[in-house]
């Protein structure tokens, strides 16, 4: 009867958590596990075939009744290049930091200002990696098992992020217009082939 009483908890607790989990965080983790897959980092334990990147960090929202620590300011993945092969890209060694942004609309490249400015501070002042880029990997809609369109944009296409002294930091976006116009702007950073992260 122990035992069964145990289980019912366990059952409890797991149904208590799907439920409070929202529906925009579950298709959020779902997008970030899908770039996790399909962008040639290094496994635990590594198989057949030369990794492009390592994972150093992978970082989850975590707050409850406004506490939170400063890790959920970051953003999502940190990656390590781990190949020499590349060089016009990334040299050995180099790391980029990565927020993914699942949407369901097509084309809505939306940031919201304070997003912007949690992820540059965590990135020039918090992070204990020196980190060269941050990136933005956009994924919109879903079917069989992945988005359909993909976007892996660099920070800086985006925005202007200027922080001087102690003011706050100035944000300008770079990019005017419809979703459509912005769609079109981004299309070189739009995702061909199968691997996401690999030569950005």
């Amino acid at each position: 009867m122990e035992i069964l009483d145990r289980i019912i908890g366990e059952i409890k607790d797991a149904f208590k958590y799907c439920k409070t989990r929202s529906k925009h965080k579950y298709y959020g983790d779902r997008f970030e596990e899908w770039v996790v897959r399909n962008s040639n980092i290094q496994k635990i334990h590594p198989g057949k075939g030369k990794p492009f990147w390592k994972l150093l960090e992978w970082r989850g929202d975590k707050y409850i009744d406004g506490y939170s620590p400063l890790s959920s300011s970051a953003p999502d993945l940190l990656l390590e290049c781990l190949s020499d092969q590349n060089r016009p890209f990334y040299n050995l060694g180099e790391i980029i930091a990565i927020e993914c942004k699942w949407k369901s609309k097509e084309a809505d490249f939306f940031l919201k200002l304070e997003d912007i400015e949690k992820y540059e501070t965590y990135v020039r002042e918090y992070s204990r990696y020196p980190v060269k880029c941050l990136f933005y990997v956009f994924g919109f809609g879903w079917s069989d098992n992945g988005p359909e369109t993909v976007y892996v944009i660099p920070s800086y296409k985006i925005y202007d992020y200027d922080k001087t002294n102690d003011e706050a930091p100035t944000i300008t976006f770079l990019q005017k217009g419809s979703r459509e116009e912005k769609a079109k702007l981004f299309e070189k950073y739009k995702c061909a082939g199968p691997c996401v992260m690999y030569r950005i």
